[in-house]
């Protein structure tokens, strides 16, 4: 333990010693000057001078500002996952306020599609799921509340120190009454909702394995650091040792996550049901129980069938919340190699002291620790925290993370880009109260964001992976993106928000003849059960993350696989017929070559030209049926690069 006898009593810093390229994420982040450029009327935002610095130091200029038309539907895209209606560009292009591409931000960020946008990005590096997967695919059926309590956190611009408080210590937050109660203690699903062997027949095994699991995901959610390599042995890239993994395995081994360890384990909720209907429940549980006795006679069955119907009227479900909670305090020893049969010293429960700057975690003796490990990782000290949330964010709307590796700001990830703008970015965010409705318009308000995606040749060839951001990078959108594209676009898209699609008991058996009944239901994807052991079709085709795991860095793929499902799935057929009785009932006094037109820019969001009317034209009369010719065409339009990428 060399390396925090150092840290303690000659109060170097974890740069000096690891070197300032490797420790640059733990250094605290400063206030940086901003540089001085030479086309000083570019910049709209501070930001914007860190990355025109860079683009000019290369000798390069920044891309020309995106068009209005291209703007309107990025925003769309980016802050909805849905692209716009034509009266809704129109309604842009026809704003000739200064300030228009402000109001509309604003106008975007207030909508309550926002927050399933956003709120599925979130549930990616939460490896969110519905059932648990692994050996026992057990249903979490109240897992969904954690998935709700996502979308309206975002929604509420719920500051992102409190979020974090609360999906690690919710539990542990005082609370005046029932309702503050649920809503503190849903954000837990965080640490419940991961991937679990429930059918390990060593509870002692079992139980450390979702520890590890545990802490890993926090580590590289909240942190961009991977530690599970220390339950072994002292990390060999990052400073972190043996004993100080130990020592924050404590905090969670003394954290209750199953209510049962043995085989087939069960986890835990928190019953937040109304006292009265708690009772009325117990009363409907025993008589459930009576009448599915084979002893039970058949008369009496009927009749507890009525008496379970009659208290079952206008009873609310129970208020079930997934997530873990307190078990009696525990110091642990250190795991020789990762063995809990071969001990070695005491770990006191406590956070890495690189994390820390070698400042102590005091962790209280009748308390886990959580409340106080998760203050510590909210707290505007703790560099890490701040560096990558903003980096996610900056990941999730220009396609690359000024760190390219966003789970990981370790000494296997990659480097910044731009450290001194992921700085600036992170004093920013501190400084509006951790916000990140005021981070979406600082990045999207910048000329960084505006700008256009054609760029000249020899800038494409300097800087193929755009690590300039000296354009706009051109990406597909996401799988649940295309999906509910194509809902809303064929007028099938159903907004409900929130609930669960998922229906079984605690602790059963999931039933995967499910998924193609939960597919066709035309709610948003954020609402369809996700299923840790198999998937949707569409999703698995367009680079759905696996829930296994935290996954802020989402691959993109392309493959004839794509272009087969896009032609030939029931999705894409329903909505293409769909969109073709619709074009026809809206378009009745149009000719075929304006309807033409009308699909085009109903689908596209752009006028067609002259040349796409006539080929339009040519292909419904030369198709025959001109209700499926529309379908057909649909479905081309529907497959076509324009309207899978953001540009």
């Amino acid at each position: 333990m060399v390396f925090h006898l150092v840290i303690a009593c000659l109060g170097l810093t974890i740069g000096s010693l690891l070197g300032d390229e490797d420790g640059w994420a733990y250094r605290p982040i400063e206030a940086p000057r901003l540089p001085s450029v030479k086309n000083t009327a570019w910049p709209s935002e501070d930001l914007d001078h860190f990355i025109l610095s860079g683009i000019e130091k290369a000798n390069y200029r920044p891309t020309k500002t995106a068009e209005k038309l291209t703007l309107v539907r990025r925003a769309y895209l980016d802050l909805h996952g849905l692209p716009p209606t034509t009266e809704q560009i129109n309604a842009f292009l026809a704003d000739a306020r200064k300030d228009a591409w402000p109001r509309l931000i604003d106008k975007l960020l207030k909508s309550p599609r926002y927050g399933e946008r956003w709120g599925r990005h979130w549930l990616d590096v939460a490896r969110y799921s519905d059932t648990n997967g692994m050996d026992e695919d057990i249903a979490h059926p109240s897992a969904w509340r954690y998935r709700d309590y996502v979308i309206e956190s975002f929604n509420n611009d719920k500051p992102f120190d409190q979020f974090i408080i609360e999906q690690l210590a919710g539990d542990l937050l005082p609370t005046k009454d029932l309702a503050e109660r649920r809503a503190k203690t849903v954000g837990l699903g965080f640490l419940s909702v991961g991937p679990k062997m429930l059918a390990c027949d060593d509870p002692d095994k079992m139980r450390r394995d979702i520890i590890d699991e545990q802490m890993d995901t926090m580590g590289r959610t909240f942190l961009g650091m991977t530690i599970g390599c220390a339950r072994c042995h002292d990390h060999k890239i990052d400073p972190i040792s043996i004993k100080e993994y130990y020592g924050l395995a404590g905090i969670f081994m003394s954290t209750k996550t199953l209510t049962k360890y043995s085989v087939v384990a069960q986890f835990h909720e928190h019953d937040f049901t109304e006292e009265e209907h708690k009772k009325t429940w117990a009363e409907v549980n025993k008589l459930e129980a009576k009448r599915k006795d084979k002893k039970t006679p058949k008369e009496e069955k009927e009749k507890l069938s009525k008496q379970i119907a009659a208290l079952k009227k206008d009873l609310p479900a129970p208020f079930k919340v997934m997530g873990v909670t307190e078990y009696p305090t525990q110091d642990v020893k250190v795991h020789l190699r990762g063995d809990y049969l071969t001990l070695g010293e005491e770990a006191p429960r406590g956070v890495p002291a690189a994390w820390t700057h070698g400042e102590k975690i005091t962790m209280p003796q009748k308390q886990s620790g959580r409340l106080e490990l998760a203050r510590w990782i909210a707290s505007a000290e703790n560099p890490l925290t701040s560096r990558v949330i903003v980096n996610r964010l900056w990941r999730w709307h220009f396609g690359r993370g000024i760190v390219p590796t966003p789970d990981n700001f370790g000494g296997l990830g990659e480097k910044p880009t731009h450290p001194e703008l992921l700085d600036h970015l992170a004093k920013k965010f501190a400084e509006s109260g951790w916000s990140i409705k005021a981070m979406h318009r600082l990045l999207m308000n910048s000329a960084t964001y505006r700008q256009s995606a054609h760029a000249d040749l020899a800038l494409l060839e300097y800087d193929p992976d755009n690590k300039l951001f000296a354009r706009w990078q051109r990406r597909r959108v996401e799988s649940e993106v295309i999906r509910d594209s194509i809902l809303m676009k064929s007028d099938r898209l159903d907004l409900t928000m929130g609930g669960s699609m998922l229906v079984s008991r605690s602790n059963a058996y999931v039933d995967r003849g499910k998924l193609k009944e939960h597919s066709l239901v035309p709610r948003r994807t954020v609402y369809l059960p996700v299923y840790r052991s198999s998937g949707y079709d569409g999703q698995k085709a367009f680079d759905a993350p696996d829930p296994a795991v935290p996954d802020g860095n989402r691959r993109t793929s392309a493959v004839a696989s794509q272009a087969l499902y896009l032609m030939n799935s029931e999705l894409v057929h329903e909505s293409s017929k769909n969109l073709a009785k619709a074009l026809l009932s809206k378009t009745s006094n149009l000719s075929i070559r304006e309807r033409s037109s009308w699909m085009i820019k109903h689908l596209l969001g752009r006028d067609a030209t002259d040349g796409e009317c006539l080929k339009g034209e040519q292909f419904v009369q030369d198709y025959g049926d001109e209700k499926e010719a529309w379908a057909a065409f649909a479905r081309v339009l529907f497959s076509s690069n324009e309207f899978l990428y953001v540009e």
